[in-house]
C-alpha cells in the first residue's frame, strides 16, 4: 500500500514543448568566464563565404578537434566549446551568421596565431573582426600602455564608476588585432570576465554594423540608374498611343521591377542585420557606465557617432529601393489600366463597325427578301396565269379578272411562307 499523502512516481499528464530545451539551453549559453589574474585575451570573428565550408562544417572540425563526441548542430554543447592546450585556453562559439574564436594566455603571450588552439578548423572562412584585451590587476593604465595609442582617435574612459578603466584608439597591430588595454584591479573576478566579454563584442558586433555600410554605399549608383529608368519608363507610359507602345513600356516596367527585387533579394538581409546589432551595440555600450577621463572621448561615443550614420545609410538606402520598387508597381498598374482603357476603346470601335455592319445586312436581308417576295409572286402569278388560260375554254373565266383577283392571295401566301422560315432559321 501507498503511505498516505506519498504518490507513486509517475508520468505528467502533458509533453514539453518541443523548442523548450533549445530555450532552456539559450539560457545558458556563452556563460562569461571568471578571470582572475592578469590576462590576454584574444579573438576572431569568421563569417563563410561562397565558395568556402558552412559554419556546421566549422562546428563539426572543431569538435573533432577539441575531442568531443559529435552532436547535433543544433545543440547548445556544439555551439559553445571549450578546450585548453598549451597553456591556453580556448573557446569556441556559434552564432547565428559568424562564429568565433577567444582564446586567453599570459599577459606575454607574444603569439597571433599559435598553432595549438583550432585555428586550422576555420580554413575557408573570410575574417571578419580580430580584437585583443589586454587585462592588468592594476587599477590604472599605465603610461607606456598609453604609447602605443594613436591620440587622434584615442578613447580612454572609466567603467562602472571608476572601479576600472580601458583605452583603445579603434586601430589594428601589425598582425591586424583592435588592441584595448582594460585595468581591473578593483573588480572581482567574475566582473573581470564581464567587463572582457563586453569589450569583446563591443568590438565584434560594432563591425558587423558597419557591414551594411559598403553595401548601401556600391547600391547607391545602382539606385541612380534604377530611378533614371523609372523616370524613362513613366514618361513613356505617358505618351505611349499605340498598343505596341504599351506592351514595350510594360516589358520595360517588368524587366526593371526584376532587377530592383534582386536588388532588394541581396541587401534586405545584410541591412537587416546592421540594425540588429546596433540595438545590440547600443546596449552592451550602455552597460559600460562609461565616463571621459580628461579630454578623451568614450567608446559609447566614438562607435555611436560611427555606428548611428553607417545604419542611418542602410535604412536610407532600403527606403530608396522600396520606393523605386513601389514607383514601378504604380507605373505598371497605370499602365495596366491605361492598355486596359485602349482595349475597352478598341472593342467599342469594334462593336461599333459590328453593329452597323449587322444593320448594313439585315436591310440588305429585308430588301432581298422583298425582291424576292416579288419574284417568287410574278413565278406564281405567271404559272397560275397559264393554269387559268387553260381552263378559260371549259368555265369561261376571264383571265385579267382571275389574275387581279390572285394576285394579292399569292403575295399574302409568299409573304407568310418566307417569314415561317425566316423564323424557323432564327
Amino acid at each position: 500500500m501507498t503511505a498516505i499523502g506519498v504518490s507513486e512516481a509517475s508520468e505528467p499528464p502533458f509533453v514539453d514543448h518541443p523548442e523548450r530545451a533549445a530555450i532552456y539551453a539559450e539560457l545558458h549559453a556563452r556563460p562569461t568566464e571568471p578571470i582572475a589574474t592578469s590576462a590576454r585575451i584574444r579573438r576572431i570573428a569568421f563569417m563563410p563565404m561562397g565558395a568556402g565550408p558552412s559554419l556546421e562544417e566549422v562546428a563539426r572540425r572543431f569538435v573533432l578537434f577539441a575531442g568531443q563526441p559529435e552532436l547535433p548542430f543544433d545543440d547548445a554543447r556544439t555551439r559553445h566549446i571549450k578546450v585548453e592546450r598549451g597553456g591556453r585556453k580556448a573557446t569556441f562559439e556559434l552564432h547565428n551568421e559568424f562564429a568565433t574564436l577567444t582564446w586567453q594566455s599570459d599577459l606575454t603571450d607574444r603569439e597571433p596565431w599559435p598553432e595549438d588552439i583550432g585555428l586550422d578548423c576555420f580554413a575557408g572562412l573570410q575574417r571578419v573582426s580580430a580584437t585583443r584585451v589586454d587585462l592588468t590587476e592594476t587599477h590604472t593604465i599605465a603610461e607606456a600602455a598609453l604609447v602605443g595609442f594613436n591620440p587622434v582617435s584615442l578613447c580612454y574612459s572609466e567603467l562602472y564608476d571608476g572601479r576600472a578603466q580601458v583605452a583603445t584608439d579603434f586601430n589594428r597591430d601589425r598582425d591586424g588585432f583592435t588592441r584595448y588595454e582594460l585595468a581591473a584591479g578593483q573588480c572581482n573576478v567574475l566582473r573581470r570576465g564581464v567587463l572582457v566579454r563586453r569589450l569583446l563584442e563591443i568590438e565584434t558586433y560594432s563591425n558587423f554594423v558597419l557591414l551594411g555600410l559598403p553595401v548601401a554605399r556600391a547600391l547607391g549608383s545602382t539606385i541612380r540608374q534604377f530611378e533614371g529608368a523609372v523616370s524613362q519608363v513613366m514618361g513613356r507610359v505617358g505618351h505611349a498611343h499605340s498598343t505596341g507602345e504599351n506592351r514595350e513600356a510594360l516589358e520595360s516596367i517588368h524587366a526593371l521591377s526584376a532587377e530592383v527585387g534582386r536588388s532588394i533579394e541581396e541587401t534586405s538581409f545584410r541591412f537587416a542585420a546592421s540594425q540588429a546589432y546596433a540595438a545590440v551595440l547600443d546596449t552592451r555600450l550602455r552597460q559600460l557606465v562609461e565616463r571621459p577621463i580628461g579630454e578623451f572621448t568614450t567608446i559609447d561615443r566614438y562607435l555611436t557617432n560611427r555606428t548611428t550614420p553607417a545604419v542611418a545609410t542602410c535604412l536610407a538606402t532600403e527606403k530608396r529601393l522600396q520606393a523605386v520598387a513601389m514607383k514601378l508597381e504604380r507605373s505598371a498598374e497605370l499602365l495596366n489600366a491605361h492598355i486596359s482603357l485602349s482595349l475597352e476603346t478598341q472593342n467599342q470601335t469594334i462593336l461599333d463597325t459590328i453593329s452597323r455592319t449587322s444593320e448594313s445586312q439585315y436591310r440588305l436581308q429585308e430588301t432581298v427578301e422583298g425582291l424576292s417576295i416579288i419574284a417568287i409572286s410574278y413565278y406564281a402569278l405567271a404559272i397560275i396565269g397559264y393554269m387559268i388560260e387553260g381552263v378559260s375554254h371549259i368555265w369561261h373565266v376571264d383571265k385579267a379578272i382571275a389574275m387581279l383577283c390572285a394576285a394579292p392571295v399569292v403575295l399574302f401566301l409568299v409573304w407568310r411562307g418566307i417569314k415561317s422560315l425566316r423564323k424557323r432559321a432564327a
